[in-house]
């Protein structure tokens, strides 16, 4: 989990320094609400799944509420930025019945990337 996190956060902060540079103020990111919302993005996650027995499971909590929400219901009790929630609440599979923001597309596709490619790969 942890090395699926930092690879998130430093993909996006890379992702989001090239669009600045290729873009500039045609697409602007706002990096410190791209940086927080990668870091941020899974924090649901601590209610969503629990330990038992040793393993990693879902929790009862979790088979209601996906993390996108309760990761939303923690950020908003903490005062986090509307523009960081919205990252939250869009980089799951969730986000695709909305219009994203540069920044939450950005943690998306990076978190897809770093999660997909284990799921789904073609193995030869």
């Amino acid at each position: 989990f942890m090395q699926h996190k930092r690879a998130v956060v430093h993909m996006a902060k890379s992702c989001g320094e090239q669009m600045i540079k290729f873009f500039d103020a045609d697409l602007p990111v706002n990096m410190d609400v791209l940086i927080a919302g990668a870091i941020l993005c899974d924090v649901g996650k601590l209610l969503e799944y629990e330990k038992k027995d040793g393993k990693t499971v879902q929790s009862e909590y979790g088979k209601y509420v996906r993390h996108p929400f309760s990761g939303v219901a923690l950020a908003e009790a903490h005062g986090l930025p509307p523009a960081v929630l919205h990252i939250i609440a869009t980089h799951a599979g969730e986000g695709d019945l909305v219009r994203r923001s540069v920044e939450a597309y950005i943690v998306h596709h990076c978190d897809f990337m770093t999660f997909l490619p284990f799921k789904e790969r073609l193995v030869i």
